[in-house]
């Protein structure tokens, strides 16, 4: 081998195997999004995330300190393991800056831990689990995406004080399910409910009959959903062909699952959601665009909230003239969000952004003006009271 190919070959390796050094200061300002590309939260997230980020990125003129931004993307396929080891690989061969998480909550903690060694930045715009901006925080972890305890509280606390005091829960068996159990819980306790008992599921499950029918067998005034997904549809499926579909309280619902579900099967649930398309004047010229790029399909709140948590952070990066951590992490929580897809948001100290939610009721058939029309914002719930504080999320890096 003459000394023309040795040093052409040695220049493409040391590119492979030194990005950190090579690439992320002078190269590409490379971002992950990590994701269900594929499995039973796909439609909530996935390609939807993806097309997202990547119109965050085209809207900030596609470079930020006059280098080009590129958009990577991994399926984690809900599986921890492979989550974990994939966050590891983005950030050692190809120099990652910042990953969207999205899918199951366990893979995503897992994600944002190897981040955090690293000083790479996560974005939880589909993650639900409040641990990620409490017990499992991250200095560059920013938690956009609602919480099981805010998604729980609102509609409990507004049911319950209708009168309908005894739960029964399906959740699925895994840290989201889990944390949705505990924080709807402590919500329906404190508004002067019970919950009678519980059940819980593995992702993905094609039956729900014996949990539907032990829930009717307890009693119980509610049947209490802490699932997501195709796992939420297969369940409020079901439970109509029981009779019922008047007893489900759901806590975790995206757009696309009330269009698997039609209108007429899921007119009248509520539900508490971070945003919605139909919002105002921003959400809607934002979804509108979405709807003619992704086949006229809604776009859900994870899709909206990938959208503003990856402007946010190009913001940041653009305002501190450096993409150094630390100091994009301060101007992350310095700058205001301005992108209008929340109600009066704040970032914590934890990295957990809060904002006023949204309680929504779907609409029936005959009230509905169109395909993508398809909640009615029942109440504006303020953020204060809601979140927790970054003094009381058990947050340790916060003093």
């Amino acid at each position: 081998m003459n000394n023309k190919w040795k040093t052409l070959l040695g220049a493409a390796f040391l590119t492979t195997v030194m990005p950190l050094a090579a690439v992320a200061q002078g190269g590409p300002l490379r971002i992950l999004v990590l994701d269900d590309m594929s499995g039973i939260f796909a439609a909530n997230g996935g390609p939807g995330t993806l097309m997202a980020v990547q119109m965050a990125v085209e809207d900030a003129g596609g470079k930020v300190l006059g280098r080009p931004i590129e958009v990577l993307h991994a399926d984690h396929q809900n599986k921890p393991d492979v989550g974990s080891a994939q966050a590891q690989r983005y950030i050692q061969e190809y120099g990652i800056r910042a990953m969207t998480l999205g899918g199951s909550s366990a893979v995503g903690l897992a994600a944002q831990a190897r981040a955090a060694e690293a000083k790479v930045f996560t974005l939880a715009s589909g993650a639900y689990a409040p641990n990620f901006s409490e017990a499992q925080c991250s200095p560059y972890g920013f938690q956009f995406a609602p919480s099981t305890q805010e998604l729980s509280r609102a509609v409990t606390s507004r049911i319950v004080g209708e009168g309908k005091k005894t739960w029964y829960m399906i959740a699925a068996d895994y840290v989201f399910g889990h944390t949705l159990i505990a924080d709807a819980t402590k919500s329906i306790q404190a508004s002067g409910g019970k919950v009678i008992g519980q059940t819980l599921h593995p992702l993905n499950s094609n039956d729900m009959a014996s949990a539907l029918l032990t829930a009717q067998g307890s009693g119980a005034d509610v049947i209490g959903l802490a699932n997501a997904g195709t796992d939420l549809e297969t369940t409020v499926k079901q439970a109509g062909q029981f009779g019922l579909g008047d007893k489900l309280a759901a806590m975790m619902v995206y757009e696309n699952n009330i269009e698997a579900l039609t209108l007429a099967a899921s007119k009248g649930m509520r539900m508490s959601v971070s945003t919605y398309w139909d919002l105002n004047d921003k959400t809607r010229a934002l979804a509108k665009r979405m709807m003619a790029r992704n086949g006229g399909k809604t776009p859900t709140m994870g899709h909206m909230g990938a959208y503003g948590a990856v402007t946010h952070y190009l913001e940041a990066v653009k305002a501190a003239g450096t993409d150094d951590p630390d100091k994009v992490a301060a101007k992350m929580r310095e700058l205001p969000i301005t992108t209008g897809i929340w109600e009066n948001p704040r970032i914590q100290a934890n990295g957990r952004v809060t904002y006023d939610m949204l309680l929504v009721e779907v609409k029936t058939p005959a009230e509905s003006k169109g395909p993508n029309d398809l909640y009615k914002i029942v109440a504006k719930i303020p953020a204060d009271g809601l979140f927790r504080t970054a003094k009381e999320s058990g947050c340790p890096f916060v003093k």
